[in-house]
């Protein structure tokens, strides 16, 4: 977790500039950060329906999956959205409408084995911890600068920020393929996850050309906020957190192929 070594030094900076006062006007920011941080996270309310309810022929499937990874007390709700998502919180596992209306079954119940494979791993409390940590490193940057007034060590902290901001994008990039491998390990359809992620990659290719050449349509911008975020993050710097579709793809066919490579020869 080399993300920590960033946070671990703002710390440090903190003392630099003021002492003992500077490293606890650190810890009441990532106090305040955590508490605010914990009461904005998602709760399901009108708009997400059980999927028990809504499709139990689909929930039964799912059922199976939380089974083989010995996952208890798992909800899987649908959400009244018409963009293609799927994400999960604490032991709750979303998924749009719009994503009935671009994938089959199979596809579907594999999206949600990858949102199963970040519960097991625990990311669920890793990703909004993550978060966390990323607003208190801003924050904190402001605070050493008033409490130093210096501008070399405020230059220094922002350093820090950004060194943090390109580890914490590298390590959630890995727990997206983790999380594949999971899935890929307890679908009956592994190749399943490649066609889905091949469909959303299309959906996503088709809706940017789109917006590209500013066609008129009635399609609801991509960039819209939605009326719920799934936890408190800032938006004044951007890195991505998700590998691209096709390193994906290309990581979940070497791995199927690994696999059945190996299951020859044990034979």
């Amino acid at each position: 977790m080399r993300f920590l070594f960033p946070i671990g030094l703002m710390f440090t900076l903190a003392y630099l500039a003021h002492g003992e006062v500077g490293v606890l006007v650190g810890l009441a920011v990532l106090a305040s950060v955590l508490m605010i941080g914990a009461m904005s996270m998602p709760r399901p309310n009108s708009g997400y329906s059980s999927l028990e309810t809504v499709n139990p022929h689909l929930w039964e499937k799912i059922q199976e999956l939380t089974k083989k990874l010995g996952l208890k007390n798992v909800k899987v709700y649908v959400l009244d959205a018409y963009i293609p998502n799927a994400y999960s919180f604490m032991r709750n596992v979303v998924l749009s409408l719009g994503l009935f209306e671009i994938l089959h079954e199979d596809e579907i119940v594999a999206i949600t084995a990858h949102e199963l494979g970040h519960i097991k791993n625990r990311d669920t409390i890793l990703f909004p911890l993550l978060a966390y940590l990323r607003i208190f490193s801003f924050m904190m940057s402001f605070a050493i600068l008033a409490l130093s007034g210096s501008l070399i060590i405020f230059m220094l902290s922002i350093s820090l920020y950004l060194w943090y901001e390109l580890e914490r994008s590298s390590y959630l990039k890995s727990r997206e393929f983790k999380a594949d491998d999971v899935a890929v390990r307890i679908l009956n359809v592994p190749l399943s996850l490649k066609r889905a992620l091949e469909e959303l990659k299309y959906y996503e290719d088709l809706m940017s050309q789109v917006k590209k050449h500013a066609l008129p349509g009635i399609e609801p911008a991509l960039e819209r906020k939605p009326p719920e975020k799934t936890y408190w993050t800032p938006s004044f710097l951007f890195l991505p957190t998700h590998p691209s579709y096709d390193d994906r793809i290309f990581r979940i066919i070497s791995f199927i192929e690994a696999n059945e490579t190996r299951r020859k020869h044990s034979n």
